[in-house]
């Protein structure tokens, strides 16, 4: 008997010192800023790894969860994602009321891991490119049972930093080159201004006889000068923003908690939006949640240390382009920036609601101009508590962007 109630005692104690771990993790402060600081892991089933109840943070292509004692850079990486995938995971359910997400099997979540994604191998290759500053959720897997491959479940990856020269970067700088297509507009709008004050100019000379010559340096000078100086700014742009700008760039996917969001939610949106591919549709999607989430409709920002790119902003009003669509373009704000602002339109509690809902009207592959559009509308006559009008106040909102 009294071995009994010492057993019992001992799964007692036991219980209650896994329900609960302390460890150094980045967060955030009511003015979103970066800081470090001690919280609680919850619904841990180990009492010496990073082994939960719904996640299970591994290190590469390791099975086993990453343990306590590890590496304090391993364990600062660890400790993070965890807590903040059981931030989202809380959200998705208590919010949003998600069942599909109370529902969803335990997930394992791969840190430092620099394979690629393979469809029918899970890993592919160790020769095949590593990848590095960037992370991914990818589907489950069926395995290959003939070359001794398991089946998976859904999983997310987050790639180790690495500091990478800007000559080297295969990115688009969208920002850069809306504001060329700005400064050329500008541009023209100078040279057509200068024309017609040097025209004006020289037939006022002409027609009074004065001096200097009508077509005089001196004259063209005054009167164009400003249009030679927007030229050269206009022709040295690239050169002289890539002479001023940052030349190293790293991203640690492990220690911005909104990109921790941003997969989190790729998950939990996949019960309708595939993992198949990166697209606007399922980047903004998942952007949105994330800020959500976070609290902020900046993500990524303030974060410098960990983050060198420049992250979003769903209040940078961009007006749309048909390169948005391109799956070169799926990680820009735009379609973050547009959920957002139908989010303001309708409310916190209700624009929460309807973007959750918006996820049964459209897919992984939906156009922004097309079936996102008209995904907007549907919601809006399920959701909306005033559809009329709340859809003519939508559709003026997309008509200002270029929609």
């Amino acid at each position: 008997m009294k071995s009994l109630i010492l057993l019992t005692i001992m799964v007692l104690l036991s219980m209650s010192y896994t329900e609960a771990r302390t460890f150094r993790v980045i967060t955030r402060t009511e003015s979103h800023r970066a800081h470090e600081e001690e919280v609680e892991l919850e619904n841990l089933i180990s009492d010496t790894s990073f082994d939960g109840k719904y996640f299970k943070i591994v290190k590469g292509k390791s099975s086993e969860a990453i343990a306590f004692d590890a590496p304090k850079d391993l364990t600062f990486r660890a400790a993070t994602t965890y807590f903040h995938l059981t931030k989202a995971r809380n959200y998705f359910i208590n919010h949003v009321k998600s069942s599909f997400v109370s529902q969803s099997e335990k997930i394992t979540v791969r840190i430092e891991h620099t394979n690629q994604f393979s469809e029918l191998g899970h890993f592919a290759h160790d020769n095949l490119d590593p990848q590095f500053n960037n992370a991914l959720t990818i589907p489950a897997g069926t395995g290959l049972s003939s070359r001794g491959i398991q089946p998976w479940g859904t999983e997310i990856w987050f790639r180790p930093q690495k500091k990478v020269h800007i000559s080297d970067l295969n990115v688009n700088n969208l920002q850069s080159q809306e504001f060329k297509v700005l400064m050329r507009g500008f541009r023209n709008q100078i040279h057509m201004q200068s024309l017609q004050r040097f025209l004006a100019s020289s037939i006022s000379i002409l027609i009074a006889g004065g001096t200097p010559h009508p077509f005089s340096p001196d004259n063209f000078m005054r009167t164009a000068g400003s249009s030679v100086i927007m030229e050269f700014g206009y022709q040295f742009y690239d050169p002289i923003a890539k002479a001023t700008s940052r030349k190293w760039y790293w991203l640690d996917t492990a220690l911005v908690p909104e990109i921790i969001y941003h997969e989190y939610s790729h998950a939990a949106l996949s019960d309708k939006l595939e993992l198949s591919h990166s697209t606007a549709i399922i980047e903004g999607m998942a952007d949105f949640f994330a800020g959500q989430i976070s609290g902020s409709p900046k993500l990524a920002k303030h974060i410098k240390k960990y983050n060198t790119f420049n992250g979003k902003n769903a209040k940078r009003k961009q007006d749309y382009m048909i390169q948005f669509e391109m799956g070169d373009y799926a990680n820009t704000d735009f379609v973050f920036g547009l959920l957002w602002e139908v989010k303001n339109i309708l409310g916190q509690e209700q624009g929460e609601a309807f973007m959750y809902e918006l996820r049964n009207t459209i897919t992984t592959n939906s156009t922004i101009r097309g079936e996102l559009v008209e995904g907007l509308i549907k919601t809006c006559e399920k959701v909306c508590k005033d559809p009329f009008n709340d859809k003519i106040i939508i559709l003026k909102a997309l008509n200002s962007r270029g929609i």
